[in-house]
């Protein structure tokens, strides 16, 4: 399959922090809110493993079940893909996203580096398709447990006069207190498909002042200050991404998604991972061999000034003014990359990329090392 004449491979599906492993259903929690309700008839089925499309992939990032459909809503078929990655010896983070009911999931062990991470949206509302009351009943789940996993919490998404008063941070951050969690959080979401949705159905979200809905899920500065202080207070480890918090659970080395190239827009400055995440970029080498690793011609260079293709080409609504200052060692690609080609760079190297790309949930057939694969979805 061609995208702008770069050859691309349909069989599997990346996000912006993960490999997608499973299956979509047509029935899911129907929360308002999620950017995936334009998508939930439309079949997705990602069962390809990732070390089976490229051996170095063993160690990269998996949600399971993240398509439409809580993965605790299809929990034999989430079992399945764990006990499959178990038998592949995959050795990256899994992580399960879920707001259904933690209890239904077996307490079996996994001999993967498992990651469950429970949805909160602050209030019961309308808008969302869980409860205070079952979030509260996931985390109990997790003192029962004989096989504890890594857990954490995802505030997503925090939006305008609906889940964002200084009593909904209390409730969230409360919990994520007593239980000793991190949490992530970020704002709403707004794709044109989204918007089409919520104007049609008459749902009342509204970007906050001064912005707009788009590609980058915007919270207003006076509402970001004023979770991060009551998480201060209360003691609890917040991260703007999500691949920063998985990174923190996991004990990495770095955010595996390389966001420290733009450290002010993701708040690196107040992170607990400031300091491993900038000895790693620092102390990275253009002499490094990586000819085994990526499968594209290019060259580690020392860039002092670089503008991010997306801002280039006027794709990200709201840059800001690191996209035009990235700085440091990073690799320069002779051909044209989908924007997954650059994330799973990010992933194997740490290092962010100098290319021309197109945004694309798919990555070149360059990667496949068994070229039988791609012969699927031809």
């Amino acid at each position: 399959m061609s995208i702008d004449k770069i050859n691309v491979t349909k069989i599997a599906t990346f996000a912006k922090s993960f490999y997608l492993l499973g299956n979509s259903l047509n029935f899911c929690y129907d929360c308002k809110y999620c950017r995936l309700n334009g998508e939930k008839q439309e079949a997705m089925n990602c069962e390809i493993l990732p070390s089976e499309l490229n051996p170095n992939f063993d160690k990269i990032p998996v949600a399971v079940n993240l398509f439409y459909g809580d993965p605790l809503l299809q929990i034999d078929n989430t079992v399945r893909y764990l006990r499959c990655l178990e038998k592949a010896n995959h050795k990256g983070p899994v992580v399960i996203i879920t707001k259904g009911d933690f209890s239904k999931f077996p307490d079996e062990k996994f001999n993967l580096d498992l990651h469950i991470a429970f949805s909160a949206f602050g209030v019961n509302s309308k808008m969302d398709g869980g409860t205070t009351e079952r979030f509260e009943n996931n985390l109990l789940q997790i003192k029962k447990r004989k096989n504890n996993y890594k857990y954490s919490i995802e505030y997503r998404p925090i939006c305008n006069g609906i889940n964002d008063s200084k009593e909904a941070f209390e409730e969230v951050l409360g919990f994520a207190r007593e239980y000793n969690l991190a949490v992530g959080y970020s704002g709403l979401q707004g794709k044109p498909s989204s918007v089409k949705i919520w104007e049609a159905e008459k749902l009342n979200f509204k970007p906050y002042p001064g912005y707009t809905f788009g590609h980058k899920k915007l919270i207003s500065s006076e509402v970001i200050n004023m979770f991060e202080k009551i998480a201060k207070d209360y003691g609890v480890k917040v991260f703007r991404k999500t691949s920063c918090l998985v990174s923190y659970v996991h004990g990495y080395e770095r955010d595996y998604n390389a966001h420290y190239y733009r450290p002010s827009e993701v708040g690196c400055n107040d992170c607990v991972m400031k300091e491993k995440c900038h000895t790693f970029k620092n102390n990275l080498s253009t002499d490094l061999d990586l000819t085994k690793v990526i499968p594209f011609k290019h060259e580690i260079v020392n860039k002092e000034v670089h503008e991010c293709i997306l801002k280039q080409k006027g794709i990200c609504n709201f840059p800001s003014e690191e996209c035009s200052h990235i700085s440091g060692t990073m690799l320069k690609i002779f051909q044209k990359l989908t924007t997954s080609d650059v994330r799973v760079i990010k992933w194997l190297t740490g290092m962010t990329v100098d290319a021309d790309f197109e945004e694309s949930p798919y990555i070149s057939e360059d990667w496949v090392t068994n070229k039988s694969l791609l012969l699927r979805k031809k």
